[in-house]
């Protein structure tokens, strides 16, 4: 089973080569859309095309079109890798580098690890060592606090209430 065919338009093979080779001056030529440059950035890292110690320089040798803020940066590259860790068909090598990437990213403070636990379900938190707590485990502790949340009763002091009320009038 294979992943689906990315057409790669910004992370080009001549990207990938000049990053392996470690160019420090390789820059693209003009802007690129942050989005689908940081998706495709992300497919190649877990294809194995490319060590994720050259995420940064890559990140490096681009301008994005779109303004870049770190935590924008942050933000988007959690929610890509949050979108590729759902695709149940992904063959089980990906999975493991995309879990090693997300663990990473949260190591090498890329990625806020907050927005990981924000954002990705509980096994991929747990495959990706970003919580300490099994998934299993995790899930029964939020459907507890939730229901201590919506069912918890407020209790009255009924006696006391009587003679406050109306009855004292």
């Amino acid at each position: 089973m294979s992943l689906p065919s990315i057409d790669c338009i910004y992370v080009t093979e001549e990207l990938v080569r000049e990053l392996k080779n470690g160019n420090p001056s390789f820059k693209l030529s003009e802007p690129v859309p942050m989005l689908r440059f940081l998706y495709e950035l992300c497919w190649t890292l877990v294809r194995g095309e490319l060590p994720f110690q050259k995420c940064k320089a890559a990140l490096e040798s681009v301008e994005f079109v779109d303004g870049l803020s770190r935590e924008e940066l942050g933000s988007c590259l959690a929610d890509i890798v949050t979108q590729m860790a759902q695709d149940i068909a992904m063959p089980g090598e990906y999975r493991s580098r995309l879990t090693k990437l997300a663990k990473w990213m949260a190591d090498s403070a890329l990625v806020p690890l907050r927005l990981f636990q924000e954002r990705c379900e509980e096994e991929f938190l747990w495959e990706a060592e970003m919580i300490k707590i099994k998934a299993q485990d995790l899930k029964n502790k939020e459907v507890r606090v939730n229901t201590r949340l919506l069912y918890q009763q407020t209790k009255f002091n009924l006696l006391r209430e009587e003679s406050e009320g109306y009855a004292k009038l």
